[in-house]
């Protein structure tokens, strides 16, 4: 786990001090928050409640809670293993609980747990997934996305160690304990078209689509893809996995 994290820690100092701007507005990264967002307030989240966000990045998830739920920031917490994330973060949420690293001391339980394009970065990744089930309160919640298709250079090149299958990550996250509320693909057609460009050209989609900053015609580019992926979600099909979870109201895992 550790030379993976390392790779990681380097790739993403960079990306997160230079293209965090190109990444929220990316209509694959809004429509994954807009996700974890919907489900999260649908569980009957409110002020008090703990939220945290494991691998927070740049905080944009739990922004938008706070805004749309009307969370304190004190009720906000994430982790990190980029420095330059975690600092923008603590900035934004002044009395957030934001931690640089992996598996922060916490002293309160989470309502709503959240691990968003994480879980494929490490080998390890069921430690995470205990680390969660452990932390979450008795009957809270999991908002787990990651990604559903076999690893190209791309994604290696991102720091991804494994993908996933839908059958084996539900049987992982049972084995540690969790019920799995629901599960799916998602993405397919325009988001697999897309992951087929990036893999066909991927010099060139990293220069002028994934790093440079955002500039008009990317912005409608973007805003023109974000609308179109509204149809996956017609669509049980697709490289990217939404799942849901929760730790039972009572009981924990052997």
């Amino acid at each position: 786990m550790q030379d993976s994290e390392a790779r990681n820690r380097e790739y993403y100092e960079r990306f997160w001090s230079a293209d965090a701007a190109v990444y929220e507005a990316h209509p694959t990264s809004r429509h994954r928050k807009r996700f974890i967002v919907s489900v999260a307030a649908a569980s009957g989240l409110r002020r008090g409640d703990f939220v945290f966000d494991y691998g927070c990045g740049t905080g944009m998830v739990l922004r938008t809670l706070r805004d749309r739920v009307g969370l304190d920031p004190r009720d906000l917490g994430g982790c990190d293993i980029a420095a330059a994330a975690v600092a923008r973060v603590a900035r934004d949420l002044s009395s957030a609980t934001i931690v640089h690293g992996s598996f922060p001391e916490i002293d309160r339980p989470i309502r709503v747990a959240v691990c968003s394009e994480v879980i494929e970065h490490t080998p390890e990744y069921r430690d995470i997934l205990r680390w969660l089930f452990d932390h979450l309160a008795p009957g809270g919640s999991l908002v787990l996305t990651t990604a559903g298709t076999p690893m190209d250079a791309p994604d290696v090149s991102y720091g991804h160690t494994q993908h996933f299958r839908l059958p084996g990550l539900r049987a992982d996250l049972q084995q540690i304990g969790f019920e799995v509320v629901s599960a799916r693909r998602w993405g397919f057609p325009f988001f697999s078209l897309q992951k087929l460009a990036t893999r066909m050209f991927f010099d060139q989609v990293r220069q002028r689509v994934i790093e440079g900053g955002m500039g008009p015609l990317k912005r409608r580019l973007f805003a023109v893809a974000y609308r179109l992926y509204f149809v996956h979600d017609r669509i049980p099909w697709g490289p990217q996995i939404f799942v849901v979870a929760r730790r039972p109201a009572a009981g924990r895992a052997s």
